[in-house]
């Protein structure tokens, strides 16, 4: 038996002012912001800082505790995504599930709403990677060894990556 590469994809999408489009993205701008300006108040009691870079750099225990907190507020707007990866479809215009999600504040300014920039990366479950055709690879959600299963072909794009990589089985028996 020959060695089967299971990998895990990741995909960014960065939201801001400038791309914040669909109403999740609007709603995950707005609130993201929102929060950022409460949670901040702990680490900015007298405002002396207006960014999170600021912030960041005077106050080190802000991260990562203050983005978790501003995490918090688009807890139920991924819910409602029901797994399914925004902006991420297959080749058949299929949207590709995720089965967790990472949110990172990039940057945020009191003073400023157009410089908050947030981003949510979407984690797939373990998936088999069958071949790469082109630029688009060739994935199962199951295990080809058990039986057939179902196929899909996500092209490469910006945003994409495989973050995790085993090759499951020992080679030639």
């Amino acid at each position: 038996m020959s060695a089967v590469p299971r990998i895990r994809l990741a995909f960014r999408q960065v939201i801001d002012a400038g791309t914040a489009r669909t109403d999740f993205e609007k709603a995950v701008f707005a609130d993201t912001y929102h929060e950022f300006r409460v949670q901040i108040q702990t680490y900015n009691p007298d405002n002396a800082f207006t960014t999170w870079q600021q912030v960041r750099e005077a106050i080190p225990q802000a991260s990562p505790t203050l983005p978790i907190r501003v995490g918090f507020a688009i807890g139920l707007y991924v819910g409602g995504l029901n797994n399914q990866i925004p902006g991420l479809v297959d080749a058949l215009d299929q949207p590709v599930a995720f089965r967790e999600h990472q949110f990172s504040l990039l940057e945020s300014d009191l003073t400023d709403r157009s410089r908050h920039r947030v981003a949510i990366t979407y984690l797939t479950d373990t998936l088999t990677w069958l071949a790469t055709v082109g630029s688009t690879l060739l994935l199962a959600a199951g295990d080809p060894a058990a039986g057939p299963v179902d196929t899909f072909m996500v092209a490469l794009q910006p945003g994409l990556s495989i973050v995790s990589y085993a090759a499951v089985g020992d080679g030639p028996e």
